[in-house]
C-alpha cells in the first residue's frame, strides 16, 4: 500500500466535538477502502496566509495514511461534501525512505 498524507483546513468555528466527528468519518472512510490511519496531528487554529471564505484563521489537521491509490478518489469525494472543510491537499509520500549520506 501506499503512504498518503492529507491536510486540512478546518473552521475555526467549529468544536473539538465537531472536529473529533469529521477525523473519525474520514477514518472511517479510509478503513472502508482497506487503508489504515497511520497517524493524525491536530495542529490548532493559525492564521492563514490570505482569507479563505472570509476567515483568517483555520484550524489545520494533518493525517497520515496508508492506503490503495483507488482510495484517494473517496476520500477527496467525503472531504468536499464534510461541512466545516474549507480546503484540503492529498499528497502521495516517498515510497521509500531517502537516505543522506553525508561527506567528509
Amino acid at each position: 500500500m501506499t503512504r498518503y498524507e492529507e491536510l486540512l483546513l478546518l473552521s475555526p468555528e467549529l468544536g473539538t466535538d465537531e472536529c473529533r466527528e469529521i477525523i473519525n468519518n474520514l477514518s472511517a472512510v479510509v478503513e472502508r477502502e482497506g487503508g489504515n490511519v497511520l497517524k493524525i496531528d491536530d495542529w490548532g487554529v493559525k492564521d492563514t496566509a490570505y482569507p479563505v471564505r472570509k476567515f483568517n484563521r483555520g484550524r489545520y489537521i494533518r493525517m497520515e495514511m496508508s492506503m490503495p491509490g483507488k482510495a484517494v478518489a473517496e476520500l477527496e469525494r467525503n472531504v468536499r461534501i464534510a461541512d466545516g472543510v474549507f480546503k484540503f491537499i492529498t499528497v502521495k509520500l516517498a515510497d521509500t525512505p531517502v537516505e543522506t549520506t553525508e561527506e567528509a
